[in-house]
């Protein structure tokens, strides 16, 4: 397993292969950041009359619908059909749907239109996109909606077959699942809830490795554990968030074999 996945990051580090990200200005220049540190050059091109063109010349789609606009939403749509219509896989981050009826409306009219290689949330918004109780506070997820790992992972598998896509739950205990199967990633650090956008780095990191594999599940996998791993590297060496925050690209460029042999995946049997 650690070995496919390290082949993963290491084509990706020579891929130099355009990423389309139409993500939200409070985390654009972190994810520009992330994506070129592991080898892949990203665009955050989100204008609606050019972002077709973009995608058309892309090897990935990254959306989030943080900081939701009129403009960005246009765009999405756009970039999302052109992205169909060409093969070129597509992940969603659906920041905010548990707590905003707006996110949530348009997410379901994204995932009913379009299709998509991995949809990414935490517990709150992807029991909000399933139609179950969400008890989102913000975007975080809320207390109500903490439950067992193990008992998450059999509702996502749930909504993985339905969209027939790979989930990624992010959380302490990120769960991951194609439908078939369920991993659970133990690795990550709780400085990252102190840095405004990881879990949008995440988003664009999973669409960087969705360039180098037709496997959603493999691409989810290598993301997140590449992005954990560099984050536990980054807070041996730091102190607090800031310092953690300027080292967390130095990891991400600079993770290894070594480091990646670390990995704490179990899988569900």
């Amino acid at each position: 397993m650690y070995e496919k996945l390290w082949s993963l990051r290491k084509q990706l580090q020579y891929s130099h292969n355009l990423i389309h990200c139409i993500t939200n200005p409070i985390s654009m220049n972190d994810c520009a950041n992330a994506v070129l540190a592991l080898g892949a050059k990203p665009i955050m091109a989100q204008h609606p009359m050019e972002c077709e063109q973009i995608t058309a010349c892309s090897k990935a789609l990254a959306l989030n619908l943080g900081n939701f606009d009129d403009n960005r939403s246009i765009a999405m749509k756009k970039s999302l059909h052109c992205a169909n219509e060409n093969g070129i896989p597509v992940i969603i981050d659906l920041v905010g749907v548990g707590c905003s009826e707006l996110r949530k409306t348009f997410a379901e009219e994204l995932l009913q239109k379009g299709r998509f290689s991995i949809i990414k949330g935490n517990l709150s918004e992807l029991k909000a996109i399933s139609g179950r109780d969400s008890h989102a506070l913000g975007i975080d997820v809320g207390d109500g909606d903490r439950e067992a790992p193990a008992k998450s992972a059999k509702w996502l598998a749930e909504l993985a077959r339905r969209h027939a896509c790979c989930l990624l739950c992010s959380g302490e205990v990120d769960i991951l699942t194609d439908g078939k199967q369920i991993y659970f990633v133990e690795n990550g650090d709780s400085m990252m809830t102190l840095c405004t956008g990881t879990g949008c780095m995440l988003n664009v990191i999973a669409a960087a490795f969705l360039s180098v594999t037709e496997t959603a599940l493999d691409a989810a996998l290598a993301a997140c554990i590449t992005f954990e791993l560099a984050a536990e590297k980054s807070v041996s060496i730091t102190e607090g968030p800031g310092s953690f925050h300027a080292s967390l690209f130095d990891s991400l460029y600079e993770i290894n074999t070594l480091d990646f042999a670390k990995a704490r995946i179990r899988r569900e049997l």
